[in-house]
């Protein structure tokens, strides 16, 4: 255990803000912890009637090209998770759903930030369009089975943990829980 001395925000910014909190280890050794402060997260698995996946291609900033993902966003404030996965849903594909199933939480980036994600399966899927923000999405549909092919051969259509997380987690939901159901 590690008991915190201070926190102090050294950047505040419109989706996260960076903390460097002085802390007392368990041997009694004092040091810093560098903290993300980031809200928690979504991204969604969407499989349609004819077993295709939903993915959105963008350009990414940070890695300077276009990648393509599943849905995903941030969880606004006074939303649940569920609600959240539903507007990403919407307003990056213009699809909702009538099944939404959370599969998996988990913290992407365990040792330096607070942000936690939630992956969801969405199944029978409906066109229902939600104005998104500013982001240029171009929307994907794919075989299931061949984006997941493309996964366990080392050959991956993403770049990305939450992606390839959440395909496997699919493949596996489906085999113990889909068998013969959409």
């Amino acid at each position: 255990m590690e008991t915190p001395v201070s926190k102090q925000t050294v950047f505040s910014g419109r989706i996260l803000s960076v903390r460097v909190d002085t802390v007392l280890t368990g041997e009694g050794k004092q040091t810093t912890r560098e903290i993300i402060e980031r809200p928690d997260t979504v991204s969604v698995v969407a499989i349609d009637e004819n077993h295709n996946i939903l993915l959105v291609r963008q350009y990414r900033y940070a890695t300077g090209k276009y990648t393509v993902e599943i849905p995903a966003g941030v969880i606004d404030p006074g939303e649940t998770p569920e609600q959240a996965a539903r507007r990403e849903l919407r307003e990056e594909t213009g699809y909702d759903c009538d099944v939404l199933i959370p599969m998996h939480t988990y913290w992407p980036a365990i040792g330096y930030s607070t942000e936690k994600m939630t992956i969801f399966l969405a199944r029978q899927l409906r066109p229902a369009p939600l104005e998104g923000d500013e982001e240029r999405i171009e929307l994907l549909r794919l075989p299931f089975d061949d984006v997941y092919e493309m996964i366990s051969g080392g050959k991956p259509i993403f770049e990305d943990a939450k992606s390839t997380l959440g395909v496997i987690l699919a493949a596996s939901y489906a085999t113990q829980n889909l068998a013969g159901r959409q």
